[in-house]
């Protein structure tokens, strides 16, 4: 049995100077308290109680000594109430957490919404709610962001410890609630390296257990995310949980701890699980043992297994997933009585269990040199997706589990791979590890050669300034790419209409046939950027065209103020109506004057394209409503 331990786990930085900070407080003079446990760990707070640092609920629980501010913070009220008893204060919150409740902080003074992306109940978000007076909205999941109200402008502020995947999600619905959306991103780095090193492993192994307090929001998580690959997992807090049974037929095992878990016991859980493998192995016969490659022939077949006569007294077991990968729908459909198999034991032989065999284990030896062939030469290989995650593609490689990172799934920025599964497709391996099962693979890599290929023949054929007819491939955020005789270029969103647009959507669609100008050409990064807007003449041009100085007409009242009004002339020009040219007043006021919506007959004064700026008088000064109502 082997067992690897995930590349990220256990203490934090956070979570190992809280530690270290109530470790000094023990060794000083005079009694210690944590306010709350110092970290969601009892083995670790049992240690601490042993020392002298007692763990107790509220301030008013300590007349004199030192307080200690465990990790996940507190509100500012308790800060006050320690100083006023005279205590002396440690204050061990996390430094991540303390951005945490400054971002919470500033949102509530700045005006906006509050909204906290993480647990309810849990200390480190009712700390950080605090720090902005418990106006924030604590959202769990997205079925509560759905329910939020559209707002004129929202501040996220997330826990420290939040799953990643779920604040990707939930943003995503978030940045429909509001025009003004400002994110403060304060999961800990920490976080999202042990929730993604736990499922990389659990990918590549038979059993993961994640070690931790059962009251961690962040080991919890650890195991939810192993979960949720498909991967059995246990949770445990010490070695006295584990479970000899659990280990039965396994073969690999990931070890991952949360952030508030030492080292000294998940040591003890790793030592615990090599004591069950040596009870587990029993050695059976020296020419059949795990590990063996064996020759045999099938004499019984159902669909979810085989059974294979192989020269021992009982005949092995193989199971339909250990034929070939993916697996069959049923072992039916590959073998049939007769057959002659070459497999790998899988298990220790002992009296009067079954011995297991895999196909696919002696196959992955075979495609495992492939691969690593394929990388020295530096030659594609064909794969095929078979699922889609938030992080890119999983794919099959012969009998190997390759993955294909989202960035290397195209040559440009998708939000998903979902279009690759069940399709087989050519890339090149970047990074092997047999040890680890690792195959990591970019389709990029094999389009970006087929893309330079086609850039420099339709880079013969293209002139800066010349108008193209192209193709809508791709819309993004800022802009659209188009297809312009086998080269994409970037329509920037600036550059679609001379009127602001607030989607690309709005405008374009994929597949839509548009023409184009090709505005630059950057020959070092093959880049090119496009023009929609440039194919007609600009607002200004059009004024220049149409409106003259001396001309009497009529416009709309849009804005105003101190020094004037701004009036539309038509849909896209507006004008400056200036307070001189409206009464000759001294400090009058323009509101005295004018209305917003109001339509005013004016004479243009000036005109100036380049400035985009157009003077306006009124054909006749007013007097000020108050004094006309005086008269009255």
């Amino acid at each position: 049995m082997e067992i690897i331990l995930a590349e990220n786990h256990g203490f934090c930085y956070g979570v190992k100077r809280a530690v270290e900070m109530a470790n000094e407080a023990a060794n000083g003079a005079g009694k210690s308290y944590t306010l709350g446990p110092i970290i969601h760990n009892p083995q670790v707070v049992g240690r601490l109680e042993s020392k002298g640092v007692k763990p107790i609920d509220e301030v008013s629980d300590i007349d004199s000594g030192t307080m200690i501010i465990r990790s996940h913070g507190v509100g500012p009220a308790i800060y006050e109430e320690a100083e006023n008893k005279g205590l002396n204060i440690v204050d061990a919150t996390c430094p991540h957490v303390k951005k945490a409740q400054q971002d919470a902080k500033s949102v509530i003074e700045d005006g906006m919404t509050l909204v906290i992306l993480g647990e309810k109940n849990h200390p480190e978000v009712k700390s950080i709610n605090l720090w902005a007076n418990n106006e924030g909205i604590i959202i769990e999941d997205e079925k509560s962001a759905q329910k939020l109200q559209i707002v004129e402008k929202m501040g996220v502020v997330v826990q420290t410890t939040f799953s990643q995947f779920k604040f990707t999600s939930i943003i995503e619905i978030l940045e429909k609630k509001s025009k003004n959306l400002k994110i403060f991103k304060t999961i800990c780095n920490a976080t999202q390296e042990r929730q993604n090193s736990a499922v990389e492993l659990a990918r590549n192994v038979d059993l993961m257990i994640v070690v931790g307090g059962k009251n961690s929001g962040n080991t919890n998580r650890l195991a939810e995310v192993c979960r949720d690959v498909g991967c059995t997992t246990y949770h445990i807090e010490t070695s006295t949980e584990l479970q000899l049974e659990w280990f039965n037929r396994v073969q690999t095992v990931g070890v991952t701890a949360g952030a508030s878990t030492p080292d000294w016991i998940i040591k003890e859980v790793i030592e615990t699980m090599k004591d069950f493998e040596a009870l587990l192995a029993a050695v059976g016969q020296e020419e059949f043992k795990k590990g063996n490659v064996v020759e045999g022939q099938v004499v019984q077949v159902e669909d979810e297994r085989a059974w294979v006569s192989f020269g021992y007294k009982t005949e092995a077991i193989l199971n339909r997933t250990e034929i070939s990968y993916p697996a069959p729908n049923s072992a039916k459909d590959v073998l049939k009585y007769g057959d002659e198999i070459k497999a790998v034991i899988m298990n220790h032989i002992k009296e009067d269990n079954p011995i297991y065999l895999s196909m696919t284990r002696l196959a992955k030896d075979e495609d495992w040199q492939y691969v690593i062939e394929a990388q020295e030469k530096d030659e594609p290989i064909v794969c095929k997706g078979i699922d889609a995650i938030p992080a890119g593609l999983v794919v099959t490689v012969k009998s190997l589990r390759g993955f294909i990172p989202l960035s290397q799934g195209d040559v440009h920025f998708v939000k998903s791979l979902d279009n690759l599964v069940g399709t087989e497709f050519e890339a090149k391996v970047l990074e092997i590890d047999e040890k680890k099962n690792r195959l990591v693979l970019s389709r990029r890599a094999v389009l970006e050669v087929e893309r330079q290929a086609k850039l420099a023949e339709a880079l013969k054929n293209i002139t800066v300034g010349e108008n193209y007819k192209g193709i809508v491939r791709k819309i993004m955020p800022y802009g659209a790419f188009v297809d312009i005789g086998g080269i994409e270029g970037l329509l920037h969103i600036s550059d679609i209409s001379w009127q602001k647009i607030k989607k690309v959507e709005d405008v374009l669609s994929v597949g839509q046939e548009i023409e184009v100008k090709l505005q630059s050409f950057d020959a070092e990064s093959n880049k090119l950027s496009l023009s929609l807007k440039a194919l007609t003449k600009s607002p200004w041009d059009v004024a220049e065209e149409t409106l003259h100085v001396g001309d009497v007409i009529t416009g709309k009242v849009v804005r105003l103020v101190a020094y004037g009004a701004f009036v539309a002339v038509n849909d896209d020009i507006q004008g400056l109506l200036h307070i001189s040219q409206i009464t000759k007043q001294r400090n009058a006021k323009v509101e005295d004057y004018l209305n917003r919506g109001q339509e005013v007959e004016v004479k243009i004064i000036s005109l100036n394209k380049d400035e985009k700026k157009l003077g306006l008088a009124l054909t006749e000064l007013m007097e000020s409503k108050e004094t006309e109502e005086d008269a009255e």
